[in-house]
């Protein structure tokens, strides 16, 4: 297959569709550009040739990267073949800023001193500007997380630069741009993008966070957050339009009948493969636990118990956090454990 770049971006339902390719790359024995240490590319400084794992012994070029990176276009065609595909995902602001802010409140600057605070996301965008130094390179999430992901430089106040034309450049950039709310229908343009058989595109959700009370749902809370994320709102609405217009060429007729296959698949896959839903970090396996942070509560999944080897093996994958994949396909390509973040 050509090379391809998937540009992970942040709360977005991208681990979940990492895991499908993380599958992929290691049922067709591909090789991945992992980076030199930890799980991600020097985040949130932009992508480098540099950060990038040697090639392992015997192979000739890289296959699949699919880390997180803060997308820098030039520094990645010097790493993935020329031909190769770039794929990413976006979701509607007013969903992923809760999610961004609930997941990275201790950790992003402009959050942190409203850690502690009963409605943080509501205190901090009533006057986000207390809150946010555009200087300080730990705030790249804290305002238009997804643009910031793509290499994108928001500046100030929405205006003043010729924004249509860098949502096209990007438009040229990525194959497809896969749309959260319409999940099951961006699978099946890439299924399409990429030659797979629907039965690679089985998942299920994964490092969805346990939901508290809503947020969101305040009075004019949604409308803060599109304000204060505008360039993500605008990104985000060019490629939904983008989406459907690929689905139009795609049939609608074709799409609704492929659409029930997969959901068919999908039902199959998780009564065969999981002991209920989502379920608690203190009920989760410890390998199967995925990776909690200090300000919310991240679910997984137990395996049913009667399963047979080869449908545990296949399970397991499918459940498996994205840290633990990670480290298991770095272990696999070059025989060793990964190096520690520096």
């Amino acid at each position: 297959m050509p090379g391809l770049v998937f540009v992970k971006t942040h709360k977005t339902g991208s681990s979940t569709l990492q895991n499908i390719l993380f599958r992929l790359g290691e049922r067709r024995n591909l090789t991945l550009a992992f980076p030199r240490a930890a799980y991600q590319f020097a985040y949130p400084r932009p992508f480098a040739a540099a950060l990038v794992e040697a090639l392992p012994p015997g192979a000739t070029r890289y296959h699949l990267l699919l880390s997180h990176l803060r997308l820098a276009l030039g520094e990645v065609r010097q790493v993935m073949p020329p031909a190769s595909l770039y794929l990413t995902i976006l979701r509607d602001p007013v969903r992923t800023f809760p999610s961004v802010f609930a997941y990275y409140r201790s950790a992003v600057p402009a959050f942190r001193a409203l850690a502690n605070h009963s409605r943080p996301l509501a205190a901090f965008l009533q006057a986000p500007a207390r809150y946010y130094d555009p200087a300080d390179p730990g705030n790249g999430l804290a305002r238009n997380p997804m643009a910031f992901d793509l290499g994108l430089e928001a500046g100030g106040e929405e205006g003043g630069r010729g924004w249509e034309q860098e949502l096209e450049r990007l438009n040229q950039t990525f194959q497809l741009v896969l749309i959260s709310e319409h999940f099951d229908e961006s699978l099946l343009l890439a299924r399409e993008l990429l030659g797979l058989r629907l039965e690679e595109l089985a998942y299920v959700r994964l490092n969805a966070r346990r939901e508290a009370a809503e947020e969101a749902l305040s009075p004019g809370l949604a409308q803060r957050i599109r304000a204060w994320n505008w360039l993500d709102v605008r990104l985000y609405r060019y490629f939904r339009a983008v989406l459907w217009q690929r689905v139009e060429r795609y049939g609608y007729r074709r799409m609704k009948g492929e659409l029930e296959a997969l959901r068919a698949l999908l039902r199959g896959t998780r009564e065969t493969c999981l002991a209920g839903g989502p379920v608690g970090p203190e009920e989760t396996p410890d390998d199967l636990r995925p990776w909690q942070p200090d300000s919310a509560t991240i679910l997984g999944y137990k395996l049913r118990p009667d399963l047979s080897p080869a449908q545990h093996a296949s399970c397991y994958r499918l459940v498996l956090p994205e840290l633990q994949y990670h480290a298991r396909l770095y272990r696999r390509q070059y025989g060793r454990e990964m190096c520690p973040e520096p």
